[in-house]
């Protein structure tokens, strides 16, 4: 008995240490485990704890006003809502969304839009659902959250353009982002934040960096639902810088409202400072459509119109500038002394050159004119004539100082630089030599040249301040008058013989503008018209009669064009219209030169009575 009891307790002591050497082993490897969780990777698991309860985002910097010269808002934020999905906090996504769509249906756009940011973003990113929510919608996403877990709604800013369609195409417009922007910018954190959109044209363009600003960061508290319970941390963004534009928006409001249904352009400058007052390209369109997701029916309207509205004419039409250019050959002749005071020619309405027939606009001819009175009738023989005494370098030479074939340097993107021929170019691109028909076609702003109307309304800039090539800018600064300028060299003597044919193109009878001349406070306008084919008119058609311009269909339509000053004894303000098809320039595009310096000058002398006023 005593030996059996013996037994029974070494078969226990033997179990009882066995047990405690697995119970060992089992601590052992707990403690282990928990020795690597807590102390070995305890910060890795120490972060993934804190993601499960704080969101760390970027919050989107407002962007800077653009305003007018006269402090005018042209481009604007306003508040707005719009409802994110957080994937990572939502348990089931598509369920979520589903359930959305039946509360605030989404189109089928939409939802494949939605679908391929989620593809592309990380969990934890927010996805832009739907913008500019009302307080209705915000009352019924409220009331049905618990049924939507991962949708946050949240405060954000869209772009407001007060002006619409005025400026456009100066303060452009800002998107949201698409396939290209993604494609080409993977890394950019902004373009991870809902509903971020980017300058698409003009300043908002140009000038992207510097409205932008820098997004702020702030961390929150969210429970199991992923909804936020408390703000943590705010570092708040800093806002756009602003910027200031030398345009009027009084003037650009009614540029656009003199061009009625015509298409075309019109810059505005101040010739003493080289401030563009007016940059307008017609017709223009409402740029606030752009800040939401444009339909498909306004894209096609926008794209598809033949009048080509998205297209900044001003700074990326090109044209033959046509007698606008008799300017640059007149002051070549000057320089060469191919052309003096004493010049004349006889005008019969063609010039021969071996078998070919190069005509006058005028039929039957000028008769004999001088430099100013080709000027005023602008008779191409006379330039016919001339150039082929002046040459083509000399010719070249002049275009190159006033400016054609080179970029104005216009703080905008998209700019053309136009084109100047020359002997070099005729060779290396036509593989043909210089001949004398060229420079015949050159001389009356025709044949291989093309010039955007900013050019011309650079060179009629130049020719207005005397002589020297300020930089055109849309960007108002307080050392607007120190901006960097040269002098181009040219004679006074010069100068005054080109103002007088300019004079007398609208301010005596038989002038080419005669009909759009004024005296506004004892102040009036010189200005040279022209009108640029589009089409060659063949020999049959000048032995039966040339069409007239209303006959023709808009699109073989000349082009119209003026180029003018004022006022004429002191030049202050100078402009340059041209008017697609708009048939002569005479007809079309020196009436609406002529009404948009008569507003500039109302506008100077109202507001300086306003100054003084303000001021006794």
């Amino acid at each position: 008995m005593t030996i059996w009891r013996f037994e029974r307790t070494h078969v226990l002591i033997k179990r009882v240490i066995f047990l405690s050497f697995v119970f060992f082993i089992l601590f052992c490897v707990l403690a282990g485990r928990l020795f690597y969780l807590q102390v070995l990777q305890g910060e890795k698991y120490l972060l993934l704890a804190e993601k499960n309860r704080l969101s760390v985002r970027l919050t989107q910097a407002p962007r800077g006003y653009i305003y007018d010269r006269n402090g005018v808002k042209l481009a604007e934020n306003k508040k707005t809502f719009q409802a994110v999905l957080i994937k990572e906090q939502a348990k089931d996504y598509k369920q979520t969304l589903r359930y959305f769509n039946e509360l605030l249906p989404l189109d089928e756009d939409e939802m494949s839009r939605i679908e391929r940011d989620i593809s592309r973003k990380r969990a934890f990113m927010p996805i832009r659902i739907k913008d500019n929510l009302t307080f209705e919608e915000m009352s019924l996403l409220q009331l049905n959250a618990p049924d939507l877990p991962g949708i946050v709604i949240e405060e954000g800013m869209n772009r407001y353009y007060g002006e619409g369609d005025a400026s456009t195409h100066v303060v452009g417009y800002v998107s949201l982002l698409n396939d290209k922007d993604l494609e080409g910018d993977k890394d950019n954190p902004l373009f991870d934040l809902p509903g971020y959109r980017i300058g698409r044209l003009g300043i908002e363009q140009a000038f992207e960096e510097k409205l932008q600003g820098t997004p702020g960061i702030r961390k929150t508290e969210v429970n199991v639902y992923g909804r936020s319970v408390r703000v943590l941390e705010d570092t708040p963004p800093i806002p756009g810088k602003d910027i200031y534009l030398t345009i009027d928006s009084r003037l650009q409001k009614y540029g656009l409202e003199i061009f009625g249904k015509e298409t075309g352009s019109l810059i505005l400058t101040d010739v003493k400072t080289g401030e563009i007052l007016a940059l307008v390209s017609a017709p223009s369109f409402d740029p606030n459509l752009f800040t939401v997701p444009l339909s498909v029916k306004n894209w096609k309207q926008l794209s598809e119109n033949p009048k080509t509205p998205l297209q900044n004419k001003a700074i990326a039409g090109l044209y033959s500038p046509g007698s606008t250019f008799k300017i640059a050959l007149t002051l070549a002749g000057l320089d060469s002394q191919d052309i003096t005071s004493a010049s004349r020619v006889k005008c019969t309405g063609r010039t021969k050159l071996g078998d070919q027939l190069f005509h006058c606009w005028k039929r039957v001819g000028h008769g004999h004119v001088n430099a100013i009175e080709a000027l005023k009738h602008s008779c191409d023989v006379f330039y016919y004539e001339k150039s082929q005494d002046i040459g083509v370098d000399k010719i070249v030479q002049m275009a190159d100082k006033l400016g054609f074939g080179r970029l104005t340097g216009i703080e905008l993107k998209g700019e053309k630089k136009g084109l100047l021929p020359s002997r070099a170019w005729k060779e290396a691109i036509k593989g043909d030599g210089w001949r004398m028909g060229d420079t015949l076609n050159l001389s009356i702003g025709q044949g291989f040249l093309n010039a955007t109307p900013i050019q011309l309304a650079r060179m009629i800039t130049i020719v207005a301040n005397g002589g020297y090539d300020k930089a055109l800018t849309l960007i108002k600064d307080e050392k607007t008058d120190e901006i960097v300028s040269h002098s181009l060299n040219i004679p006074k003597s010069h100068l005054n013989m080109v103002y007088k044919g300019m004079n007398a193109v609208v301010n005596e009878k038989d002038g080419t503008a005669y009909s759009s001349r004024f005296t506004y406070r004892g102040q009036k306008m010189a200005g040279k018209t022209a009108s640029t084919q589009v089409r060659r008119i063949s020999l049959k058609e000048r032995e039966e009669g040339v069409k007239s311009q209303e006959d023709l269909p808009w699109k073989y339509r000349d082009h119209a064009m003026f180029v003018a000053f004022t006022p004429v004894d002191k030049p202050r303000y100078a402009v340059a219209v041209v008017v697609e098809h708009g048939g002569g320039g005479s007809k079309t595009a020196a009436p609406i030169a002529s009404k948009m310096l008569q507003e500039v000058l109302r506008l100077e002398y109202e507001d300086s009575q306003k100054k003084k006023e303000i001021e006794k």
